[in-house]
């Protein structure tokens, strides 16, 4: 018989195969123990490679095992494991028989000692280390913190001489050198805002040694550098120090360029090369210019500088100007544009933010890996996916601790997106603080920081912040809005009559921030009336008066004023016809509100007779008008269903919920169309009491928008769907995800806030059903406070909470 053939019918004989699979199945399973064990005792990464190892000098072993114990044919049928069966005592002799000179040492029971001995000798090498190395291992974590501590480094601004208009490179350097020496990959450089913030607040000489290590030793850092520039007609003279922090005055290393004043990149190039050489590190082909991480255009650096140092003092309107400006000389300046991104969302810009965003992480192959990082996360926050966006911020503070920036960001996350989810505000109180105990002149840091203090009604601390907010800079945009917010914190009447008569003199971004935040920041809903009056002086264009009236309509329902706010929702027809009749419709929807089926009915007819392509869209640059530009259809088509939903005709909710699901969602709210759909079969399940599959429905949304579109737009917050999530996750015993849910209308947006009221009734009732009388009390008061002047319609709710309350407190309900 040929020999191939004959090999081929030996190996299926022994089953070859079977025994194969069998051990590939159970190295497998090792490897998996081996990798849990592993990651439980915190071995080096090396161990499961150890294991492979192990596998892989097995593998051979038992096949040329099986090769080698030739079955018998009745266990070949019975036992594809070809182990034969000690109780049979002829077979066995059979098998002895049936071995060749190999057959004593390659045995089954051979072979399973060896398995078990190479499992044993992992088992001794892996306890061999947990004893011998773990210390050395705990020990070098402090050296480890040490070593990282050591090797940040501080760039302080050089000084420049012999040339006024040369004056933006003492700052310049400090951005270029920073970047140059992170790039290169030596050492860790402190985040450049940090750095400036602390040399304005402290009194020296930025080219003082001393200096230079009181810097050092306030940031942190082990190292810094010291510099000076001198202009000679055209050519610079550039000079920089190394210095170590724990250490001498002497420097241990120094670097010096001189060249054409339009070559200060390939200046900056050659003294950062000389530092890191006579430091002992490395330089030459592999160290990145400077030019390629940031901009070749001197006269883009210029733009991005002053760009940077407008952002700093909250001047975002001059932040804009700059740094487009920049873009425009190099459009591929990625930190340009990532800049650019930022001060578009200060300026509630949301139709530029992420394409500015997008711009500079498309250019991010310049920049070093830390950059990379933060911009992949600014886009994926701007993208609405919020989860990655905060891993990323997370990543980069970890292995970053000083980064101003991704700290103050991770904040921005927290922040605007918490809230969405049930997570307080408060929630980013640490990551604003740790920004400030680095620059402790971060205006935009401070605006949140007291955003949270007056939201937590803490007043002196509003106070105190705004002072030193004003004291930082008066001019900055957003100083009107700190003045307000302390104003009606504070209860201070005669400011808040001065406050609101300047806001009256602001721009329109900042007096559409005022009018949105102010309530919600306060818990002051009559305060938010009074001051969106603002919005509705004759002297403004029609789409801003509508908005006013829009926002007094639905701040006077989170009082539990419906006839006011219909009479709101009347005037701003007046104005802007469509608008009106989609905010108006949300309302009417409120599953709380009085809305009769008339109402509904005559709500679904007003946007019937919309033709969404004749819709005229906005063209004021803010984002609290230009929200629902590209969604009018998807918006009307929504609400049809929704309308029709609670009307029972479910044959017209189930086609519009059709529709709207293979409508195109926006760029801003990615999940939008398919959110809404969902929402409107889950209010036709709701209308017919199955409570699970409504839920199921509300459970499927993605919910994923840029923050801005949820505070300009109660249909990108979703605040509907997600009150009725509640209320199922209520009915369905959820309690703890309900009361989540419940909780994520305070801090919004003012649109969110018709459903405040009526969340802290649901809460009041949740408490008290499970015997937190305390808690339940509180949310009864609440309600019962913002609710005080409630319609008759809505009185009865009052006054039930009332009763309640007070048997709670053991006290006479108020008549």
């Amino acid at each position: 018989m040929p020999r191939l053939p004959r090999l081929l019918r030996e190996v299926y004989r022994r089953s070859f195969w079977q025994v194969l699979a069998i051990y590939l199945l159970g190295a497998w399973f090792g490897y998996e123990v081996i990798q849990s064990l592993t990651e439980g005792l915190a071995l080096p990464d090396w161990f499961p490679g150890l294991a492979v190892v192990l596998f892989i000098v097995g593998l051979p072993i038992v096949l040329a095992t099986a090769f080698v114990q030739r079955g018998i044919p009745a266990y070949s049928r019975h036992d594809p494991t070809l182990i034969p069966d000690p109780d049979d005592s002829s077979a066995m002799r059979r098998a002895d028989e049936a071995r060749g000179p190999a057959g004593g040492l390659l045995t089954w029971h051979n072979a399973m000692l060896a398995g078990l001995a190479a499992f044993a000798l992992w088992g001794v090498v892996a306890t061999g280390w947990l004893v011998f190395r773990g210390s050395d291992e705990r020990e070098d974590v402090g050296a480890a913190a040490v070593t990282s501590s050591m090797a940040r480094v501080v760039v302080l601004p050089f000084s420049v001489r012999g040339g006024d208009e040369y004056d933006y490179l003492s700052e310049g350097m400090v951005d270029m050198l920073s970047t140059k020496l992170q790039v290169a990959g030596e050492l860790s450089s402190v985040d450049p805002r940090a750095v400036l913030s602390v040399v304005g607040r402290e009194e020296g000489d930025t080219g003082d040694p001393s200096f230079g290590r009181t810097i050092a030793g306030e940031l942190e850092a082990g190292y810094f550098v010291l510099g000076n520039i001198l202009v000679v007609g055209d050519r610079l003279q550039v000079h920089a120090s190394l210095y170590d922090a724990s250490g001498g005055l002497e420097a241990i290393a120094e670097g010096t360029g001189e060249g054409e004043s339009d070559r200060v990149f390939e200046l900056v190039d050659a003294v950062a090369a000389e530092l890191l050489l006579a430091s002992g590190g490395e330089s030459g082909p592999g160290v990145t210019h400077i030019a390629e991480v940031t901009t070749n255009s001197l006269e883009a650096l210029k733009e991005y500088l002053q760009g940077e140092r407008a952002l700093r003092v909250g001047q975002y309107q001059e932040a804009v100007e700059a740094l487009r400006r920049a873009v425009a000389v190099d459009s591929s300046f990625a930190l340009a544009w990532y800049r650019l991104s930022v001060a578009y969302e200060w300026l509630t810009r949301d139709e530029l933010v992420r394409s500015a965003a997008e711009q500079a992480f498309r250019h991010s192959g310049r920049l070093s890996e830390h950059d990379r990082l933060l911009l992949e996360a600014a886009v994926a926050a701007r993208r609405g996916d919020v989860v990655r966006a905060e891993e990323l911020y997370n990543t980069i503070v970890g292995s970053y601790p000083g980064d101003v920036e991704a700290w103050f960001q991770l904040g921005e996350i927290l922040f605007h997106y918490g809230p969405l989810m049930g997570r307080p505000i408060a929630s980013s109180r640490e990551a604003f603080e740790r920004v400030l105990s680095y620059e402790p002149d971060h205006v935009n840091a401070l605006i949140h920081l007291i955003r949270i203090e007056a939201r937590d009604r803490n007043t002196a601390s509003v106070d105190s912040l705004v002072e030193l907010f004003l004291v930082l800079n008066q001019d900055a945009d957003r100083a009107i809005e700190m003045e307000v917010l302390r104003a009606f914190t504070l209860s201070d009447e005669s400011d808040q009559a001065r406050v609101v008569d300047e806001l009256r003199r602001a721009s329109d971004p900042v007096q559409l921030t005022v009018v949105g935040f102010t309530p919600v920041m306060t818990g002051n809903y009559e305060a938010g009336e009074s001051i969106a009056l603002i919005l509705t002086d004759p002297s403004r264009s029609p789409e801003i008066r509508a908005l006013g009236h829009i926002y007094r309509g639905y701040l006077a329902m989170a009082q539990g004023r419906w006839r006011d706010a219909q009479s709101e929702m009347t005037e701003a027809a007046r104005f802007d016809p469509t608008r009106a009749a989609e905010f108006g419709a949300l309302l009417t929807l409120l599953p709380f509100g009085p809305a009769s089926d008339a109402d509904l009915q005559a709500a679904r007819a007003m946007l019937e007779r919309i033709d969404p392509d004749t819709v005229r869209l906005s063209v004021h640059p803010s984002g609290f008008l230009t929200q629902h530009n590209e969604v009018h259809r998807l918006l009307i088509t929504y609400l049809l269903g929704a309308l029709n939903a609670r009307l029972g005709d479910d044959s017209s909710a189930d086609s519009y919920a059709t529709e709207l699901a293979a409508l195109d969602s926006p760029v801003r709210g990615p999940s939008l169309s398919e959110d809404l759909s969902l929402a409107v079969r889950g209010y036709m399940a709701w209308q017919h009491g199955e409570v699970a599959e409504a839920l199921a429905y509300l459970e499927q949304a993605r919910m994923q928008r840029y923050y801005q579109m949820a505070v300009t737009s109660p249909f990108y917050s979703q605040s509907a769907p997600r009150y009725l999530r509640a209320m199922l996750l209520e009915e369905s015993g959820r309690l703890e995800e309900a009361l989540r849910w419940y909780g994520s209308f305070e801090e919004v947006s003012a649109y969110d806030l018709v459903h405040v009221a009526p969340s802290h009734l649901r809460r009041a009732e949740i408490h008290e059903r499970r015997g937190d009388v305390d808690e339940a009390a509180r949310h009864y008061a609440r309600f019962i406070e913002l609710w005080a002047d409630a319609d008759p319609e809505l009185r009865p709710l009052v006054e039930s909470a009332e009763a309640r309350l007070a048997e709670l407190s053991g006290e006479p309900a108020r008549r």
